[in-house]
């Protein structure tokens, strides 16, 4: 059973239009355009729009503008989506974009990527009814379809498990900057550090290792979750034109890796509250673009939930 957010449905009483607690799931991503078009992200979200209509009635999707120099008109989109620009152009601010996409989802379960991943229905399905994350976070097994090269498969136990079922796929390891976690968690220990902002790295491996030195647990989701690399071929399926839909900036570390050598110093010698700079939305942003499906799903009863508060005052979410 649906209804729309104009109306008062009876299981869901005086709902106000922008009740979004039917979200489960809120998917972050970011791009930095300064060649032609915006395709990359126009086709994503195409893509996703194929997906079970149950599905996108209790996911979000978050995508953030990188400060782009080139202008562009956003299409309708039949998502629950909002599009953000941040207005200064900061060069590599993939930190801070992440900052500003976590801050606006509406679900405590989040999913930040990077625009060349794909992730499957299913895998989608399985995040948004996981059990409240607390302090762990998973990556996602990639499978070999489209832009990632030989040299970068995991040829490991891994694939034993498709061995064993017949199927015939190869899987390597989940991408350094993608995850699976709690917002509430992302929030406690102050998100990435913008101080990376400006020059190129770091910034990823710097949040891991804060991360676990507070007890933050990283794991992997099953096996048989996946997403993918999207393709660099064209005429493939989710092509990505790297030349016309990216970025053209310099990959160089040396910046930014005596920094993040400075912030691992200084968390080892002076505890919890050293090693990340608090550097937080350290620029200006605007909405472009907001959307909410029509759809709104019927919640499920859980009378029993409320009445168990001291088993969850006792144990908490781990």
């Amino acid at each position: 059973m649906t209804a729309s957010a104009n109306d008062v449905p009876p299981y869901y009483p005086n709902r106000h239009p922008k009740d979004a607690s039917h979200i489960k799931l809120s998917y972050v991503t970011h791009f930095y355009c300064n060649q032609k078009d915006i395709n990359s992200v126009i086709s994503l979200l195409r893509e996703y729009e194929t997906y079970d209509p149950r599905l996108l009635d209790i996911m979000e999707f978050i995508i953030v503008d990188d400060g782009s120099p080139i202008e562009y008109e956003i299409p309708k989109f039949d998502l629950n989506l909002r599009w953000l620009k941040i207005n200064e152009d900061i060069p590599w601010n993939q930190a801070g974009a992440r900052n500003l996409g976590v801050t606006y989802a509406r679900s405590d379960k989040v999913l930040i990527t990077d625009l060349d991943h794909l992730f499957y229905e299913d895998t989608l399905w399985y995040m948004a009814n996981h059990k409240p994350l607390g302090r762990k976070f998973y990556k996602i097994y990639r499978d070999f379809v489209g832009y990632c090269a030989e040299e970068r498969v995991y040829k490991g136990p891994l694939n034993l498990f498709y061995i064993l079922s017949g199927k015939k796929k190869t899987i390597y390891k989940g991408h350094t900057n993608t995850f699976f976690i709690s917002r509430a968690r992302y929030m406690r220990l102050f998100g990435y550090d913008e101080e990376f902002a400006g020059h190129y790295g770091s910034e990823d491996f710097r949040f891991v290792k804060f991360q676990k030195a507070h007890g933050s647990i990283q794991g992997y989701l099953p096996i048989k979750y996946l997403c993918k690399e999207r393709s660099s071929k064209k005429g493939d399926q989710q092509f990505v034109d790297r030349d016309l839909s990216y970025h053209s900036l310099d990959r160089d570390l040396s910046y930014n890796t005596p920094v993040d050598a400075r912030k691992k110093r200084e968390n080892r010698e002076f505890g919890a509250e050293y090693g990340h700079s608090r550097i937080f939305l350290n620029f200006t942003w605007k909405i472009l673009y907001e959307n909410m499906r029509k759809n709104i799903p019927q919640p499920e009863q859980k009378r029993w939930w409320y009445y168990l508060w001291y088993v969850r005052w006792i144990f908490g979410y781990r």
